[in-house]
């Protein structure tokens, strides 16, 4: 699977990325053919949607699914194309008014889409009420992560999972945090522990990504601000990203934690 070639299929695309890089985009011949081969030209995201999508993927059609923090509303339109149900909260109004523009052009996230403004310190769903939630790179930016917690805990079922991407608390991410606008560097699989155990979730799995080597290629794919050069250096770069996550040298920077809710 491509991360992120479901976006050929729309007329207008809105992206961002932490560091407050907004993109509009009017699809043509040309991109919708890059959305195709490429997907979505972001290193990091491309290396948690990847674990993500892995961990979800397994999962039945009939999973109930919240996407926590849900920005454009990209994994929840992958999961779409694919058949599951999705509910979608940001606490960005726009960013829902471009979830729900998309949803109008797609038959299948017009039916299994449901996009809500809201926030993770207060969501308004019922208790128990998902299978699976996904909160990818969120509670970084909250300031009352424990508060964003308690309610993830909340309105996931008995038995369900929270699929969580964070930064990882490392000397690199302790330099820059505050270049992406969030609350602390990040988090360690202890702290996470500590700060999920008082809500019932028990930490099952936990991948890391982005070392020594993924850092630097990440900065220097996100130097480039040409379309095309993006384009041409994306896969070498993205390859060697992967490859990375095996040679394991120095700290991460990045970690997709999977916890259960105990019963």
């Amino acid at each position: 699977m491509i991360i992120g070639s479901v976006l050929r299929k729309f007329s207008k695309i809105e992206l961002s990325t932490a560091d407050d890089k907004h993109y509009i985009l009017k699809n043509n011949f040309v991109s919708r053919m890059a959305f195709g081969l490429i997907g979505v030209p972001h290193l990091g995201f491309r290396a948690r949607a990847k674990i993500i999508f892995k961990e979800i993927l397994q999962s039945p059609k009939s999973t109930r699914i919240l996407d926590a923090g849900c920005g454009y509303g990209l994994y929840a339109l992958t999961l779409a194309e694919k058949g599951y149900y999705v509910d979608s909260i940001d606490l960005d109004q726009k960013r829902i008014g471009s979830l729900n523009a998309l949803r109008q052009e797609s038959p299948a996230s017009r039916e299994r889409i449901s996009a809500h403004q809201g926030s993770l310190t207060n969501l308004p769903f019922f208790d128990n009420s998902y299978d699976l939630i996904i909160c990818s790179d969120v509670i970084e930016h909250i300031a009352d992560d424990q508060a964003s917690v308690r309610e993830l805990a909340r309105v996931l079922k008995s038995g369900g999972k929270l699929i969580l991407s964070v930064p990882y608390n490392s000397r690199h991410n302790q330099k820059i945090f505050r270049m992406f606008s969030h609350e602390r560097p990040g988090y360690t699989r202890k702290e996470l522990t500590t700060l999920f155990n008082p809500y019932g979730l028990h930490l099952k799995k936990d991948y890391y990504y982005e070392y020594w080597l993924g850092a630097r290629l990440f900065g220097f794919f996100n130097s480039l601000n040409s379309k095309t050069l993006m384009g041409i250096f994306f896969y070498p770069c993205y390859s060697l990203y992967l490859l990375d996550r095996l040679l394991t040298i120095g700290e991460p920077n990045g970690i997709v934690i999977v916890a259960e809710k105990k019963s």
